[in-house]
């Protein structure tokens, strides 16, 4: 009996265990999508050094942002560099997506500028702004407005896209102009205006990572080893910085020396900042506030539960080295 018994488990160590451990492994690659954007240089990294481990990935490199949103919406990619706005923004255009980092940010890129003879912000009264419509931009201006007790009707919003925004500033055919770089600050230069606020100010966009939901439901110890890639490779650029920004100014066919101060003007979120801010009232708020302001511009419907747009699991789960 002893015998048999044991038979029965070399059997079960033998054939069933890896059978189970075969269920739970996954050949199709996690689809990451990527812009021309420093922060989006680092998979390459994490791909050349072999930081994702045993995590089939595939980076998809895209034109346009929008582009690259969209495919993740439409169930393409699996995985894209956002920010809080467009988070909930693009929530209701396709497939569920859920947010499981905040990555990085960049002061100063965007801000808006005025004409001479606009002192400040309560000087924007019945004045003419270009931003685009159902952007970061359009938030953080309508922020501004709000805080200095502004009514959007009191002033007359021009929808046009950000660079369309600058030659029209350029131009002389609106006063102020919210928008980014590098639109910012030639807008400033050749209007003959200046920026009376930019997000090294007061406000500040958030950059994340956005993972759609169906791939992280099944899929959740992927997205921790990809995490860790992620903070790797910034390891690997701290350490080893001539060769890491050649080889990420290489995937944007920038010089060196150029991609090298693009990248080191970002501040990136380390693991300890990312718990606290999932724990926090403020991150909460601020999703709330731009699912308010995206419903009273008619641009999402109002029943968005935005406590179910943000996963922590993934950066609980993700410690590494020094994260602390």
């Amino acid at each position: 009996m002893k015998i048999r018994k044991n038979k029965i488990i070399n059997l079960f160590i033998g054939v069933v265990l890896p059978l189970l451990a075969a269920c739970n492994s996954y050949e199709e690659p996690i689809k990451i999508g990527v812009n021309g954007w420093p922060p989006c240089e680092l998979w390459y990294i994490a791909q050349e050094k072999g930081y994702f481990g045993d995590t089939p990935v595939e980076i998809i490199r895209f034109s346009t942002w929008s582009d690259n949103m969209a495919s993740l919406y439409v169930g393409k990619t699996d995985l894209t560099h956002s920010t809080y706005f467009n988070a909930v923004y693009y929530n209701s255009r396709g497939e569920e997506a859920k947010i499981i980092l905040s990555s990085d940010m960049i002061r100063g890129a965007d801000g808006l500028v005025v004409k001479e003879g606009i002192e400040d912000i309560h000087d924007l009264k019945e004045r003419r702004i270009a931003v685009e419509v159902g952007t970061d931009e359009h938030f953080l201006l309508h922020k501004l407005l709000k805080e200095a007790g502004i009514r959007e009707e009191e002033v007359t919003i021009i929808p046009i896209d950000s660079e369309e925004g600058m030659r029209r500033f350029i131009a002389g055919e609106v006063d102020g102009c919210f928008t980014y770089e590098p639109f910012l600050s030639q807008a400033a230069d050749r209007g003959m205006g200046k920026i009376i606020i930019s997000t090294s100010d007061t406000f500040k966009i958030i950059d994340t990572l956005v993972a759609r939901s169906e791939v992280l439901n099944e899929r959740k110890e992927d997205y921790v080893n990809i995490l860790r890639a992620w903070y790797r490779a910034q390891e690997f650029v701290r350490d080893n910085p001539r060769e890491a920004y050649e080889i990420m100014a290489a995937q944007e066919g920038t010089p060196y020396e150029d991609f090298k101060s693009f990248y080191e003007s970002f501040y990136f979120f380390t693991l300890k900042e990312n718990r606290e801010t999932f724990l926090s009232e403020d991150f909460k708020r601020e999703l709330e506030g731009i699912k308010v302001f995206l419903a009273e511009s008619n641009l999402i419907s109002t029943d968005l539960d935005t406590g179910k747009l943000f996963d922590p699991s993934i950066v609980n789960s993700a410690g590494v080295e020094g994260d602390d």
